[in-house]
């Protein structure tokens, strides 16, 4: 049975991640297992010292991991739901949990506020950069329902080195939902002459899902993104966050939200080829 992990620090934001999972896991036969990742809290001032000992932080986590799994069991009797866990950095606790399960998908929780929950700065950012396996970041509010539309945003950039078609395409497959490729760019500004190549690359690529292409003209990225997926009614938004595409550049703007922040429907992280 395929497994799709997802991460807990019992906030809301979180629990509203895990029951997403729940949801989807039981709409297509998969496995949920759900981990956090505790460490010491500790009391910032001239001498830092740990707020409670390694121990009682242990078990405090645990705890909570046994009310939230039997909230879980029943909520979704039948569905296979595992809890861990683990002291240490969550996204190197990730990174061994997706090889033990052979997870297909890994899911967090996306607060839109920059003072509620553990999946904010660095920690999100860090798993939808670095863990190999796709990452799913669910809006605090949203609610599962059936991924029909999946828009792909797409810079035309070195795609055959980059993208990585398979999972893409296996995912669209998984989910049985229509793709849609969209490109946002203003007068032609990143167009080169391997731009051609690139985009006829991609179609062959993404042949097997029969992809719908489509071209946005905007000043703005990640605003261009957002217009088009709200027009278009779309459920998931898939990017590539590889250096030195549009994806990177929309977490270093000083005078407006990065798009993960600005995004009203889970947004996909699917990584480049190595």
């Amino acid at each position: 049975m395929a497994t799709i992990i997802t991460a807990t620090d019992y906030t809301d934001v979180a629990t509203n991640a895990v029951y997403y999972t729940c949801d989807t896991a039981k709409a297509l036969n998969s496995k949920v297992v759900v981990v956090h990742a505790y460490t010491i809290p500790v009391a910032f001032h001239e001498n830092p010292m740990p707020v409670i000992s390694l121990e009682e932080s242990k078990s405090i986590a645990e705890s909570q991991m046994t009310v939230l799994i039997e909230d879980l069991q029943e909520k979704y009797p039948g569905l296979p739901i595992e809890g861990s866990v683990l002291y240490g950095d969550i996204t190197d606790n990730l990174k061994d949990y997706i090889k033990k399960y052979s997870a297909w998908m890994v899911v967090v929780g996306n607060s839109s506020t920059d003072d509620n929950g553990f999946w904010l700065g660095s920690n999100l950012m860090s798993t939808l950069r670095h863990l190999q396996c796709p990452v799913l970041a669910v809006p605090e509010s949203y609610k599962y329902k059936n991924v029909g539309k999946i828009t792909f945003a797409c810079d035309m950039n070195n795609i055959s080195e980059k993208i990585p078609a398979d999972k893409l395409t296996a995912i669209v497959r998984r989910l049985g939902s229509e793709l849609h490729v969209l490109n946002v760019d203003s007068k032609n500004r990143h167009f080169d002459p391997e731009t051609p190549y690139e985009y006829a690359r991609l179609q062959e690529m993404l042949h097997d899902v029969q992809p719908q292409y489509h071209h946005v003209e905007h000043e703005d990225i990640d605003a261009g993104i957002q217009l088009f997926v709200e027009a278009n009614n779309m459920d998931w938004l898939v990017v590539v966050p590889h250096r030195h595409n549009f994806f990177e550049s929309l977490f270093h703007k000083s005078h407006t939200k990065a798009i993960v922040k600005q995004a009203h429907i889970p947004l996909l992280a699917l990584h480049e080829k190595a």
